[in-house]
């Protein structure tokens, strides 16, 4: 979905840029036109989302309680964040720069320009006094939320991904080069980590404790860093039992140590300290017989650990080959295949809430809302005309914020279900 030309510059936006839904449809339509993997296991339950009160008519709603069209109508929104009170939205696009919106109102508080490439990133920093924002040809820019100004900016090579610490306004940065840098900002100064492996960074992040940082590469090898010595830890690479493509998700537990990574077909667990493989959870290359790379039938997508710690489960998402999609709910301790369920749409990315209910974006356009425990789907929110491409829920799980390749991004009202 990044891989499309960078179109040139939108046109100046407009003050109205919060639109009801009623008024949004029609010009949205008129742009678009027409433990071990167990099959077994007598704890799995398969489940279908169509098993629940689900019909056609969801297709055809808008369930958004607001709208923002502020991006240019010919441009795939590629991400969102919110900041601590989620107040204020920022939205990165393929037209080649980010909003920062107030969520409320609709109204547009800034227009980050000068960036050269489609914005993959943005993000507030731990205490909201800092937005950065980076785009897909190197160019990060940190924004001072106080007078909306920009007081830090740099230029690298192709960035994948962009990573804001917890804690400390440190920016860790993934490049297609297999660089890995960390910036202090608004200081300036960087430490580079993996300059010589010379593979793609795919996917990164800190760690819980602050310290260390996690890399997956498009070999398939996994690597902890130690952040203050700028030294490796550990490095998951077992040819038997590791993947052996490009890693595609990644999350670390609360406990610090136990490792979640997805690559096109295979899901394992393995932990930071020591990059043991502790459990292959799902490999569909070996139950079709073929190679992570020559297996087109399933692509694993999105993998994250269950936020609620009485609750020791994780979930992986998948796109299959029909563009459907599956919801697997994995617990981590008997490493067991909990519930399979699955969905009209295929999955994009996954983010639980602080209970255990999680949220899907589909590639159909439609959120979804699942309740992990019981292995069932609760409920969908429709409006998106494409493809959702990243999604955020409100500090008080009270709305989800989603962006998507129809050039909107939407709030969806979920208080009355969480």
């Amino acid at each position: 979905m990044m891989d499309k030309n960078t179109p040139p510059p939108s046109p100046e936006v407009k003050d109205e840029d919060m639109i009801p839904v009623e008024d949004v449809d029609e010009v949205i339509d008129e742009f678009l036109g027409d433990a071990r993997y167990s099959d077994d296991n007598a704890d799995s339950v398969s489940m279908n989302e169509n098993d629940s009160d689900n019909s056609m008519e969801e297709e055809q709603r808008d369930d958004a309680v607001y709208v923002f069209c502020g991006h240019s109508f010919a441009n795939s929104v590629f991400c969102c964040s919110l900041n601590k009170n989620s107040e204020l939205a920022a939205t990165g696009s393929e037209e080649d720069n980010a909003y920062l919106w107030n969520t409320i109102t609709g109204e547009i508080i800034l227009k980050c320009t000068g960036h050269k490439d489609s914005v993959i990133f943005t993000g507030f920093n731990y205490n909201d006094t800092y937005l950065a924002t980076g785009d897909m040809g190197g160019t990060i820019k940190l924004w001072q939320l106080s007078d909306k100004t920009c007081v830090w900016e740099t230029a690298l090579d192709d960035i994948i991904w962009i990573k804001w610490h917890n804690s400390a306004n440190v920016l860790l940065v993934g490049l297609s080069t297999g660089g890995v840098h960390l910036f202090k900002v608004p200081e300036g100064t960087c430490k580079v980590f993996a300059q010589g492996y010379g593979e793609r960074a795919e996917i990164g992040l800190f760690l819980p404790d602050g310290i260390h940082a996690v890399v997956g590469y498009d070999s398939g090898i996994i690597r902890v860093f130690d952040l203050k010595t700028n030294t490796l830890l550990s490095t998951t690479c077992d040819s038997k039992h590791g993947h052996s493509s490009a890693i595609t998700a990644l999350d670390c537990h609360t406990n610090n140590n136990l490792l979640i990574s997805t690559s096109l077909s295979k899901t394992i667990l393995s932990t930071m300290h020591n990059g043991k493989i502790t459990c292959i959870l799902q490999d569909f290359s070996k139950n079709n017989e073929t190679s992570e790379e020559d297996n087109a039938n399933v692509n694993i997508e999105a993998a994250a650990f269950c936020k609620d710690p009485t609750f020791p489960v994780a979930a992986t998402g998948t796109i299959e080959q029909n563009s459907t999609g599956k919801l697997y709910i994995w617990d981590i301790f008997k490493q067991v295949l909990r519930f399979e369920i699955t969905q009209e749409g295929g999955i994009t990315k996954l983010v639980w809430t602080s209970t255990s209910t999680l949220f899907t974006a589909g590639v159909d356009g439609i959120l979804r809302y699942f309740d992990a425990r019981a292995g069932c789907y609760l409920k969908s929110f429709s409006g998106h005309k494409a493809t959702i491409l990243d999604l955020y829920v409100f500090h008080d799980e009270k709305k989800v914020l989603t962006v998507s390749d129809d050039a909107t991004a939407r709030i969806f009202d979920i208080s009355t279900i969480i």
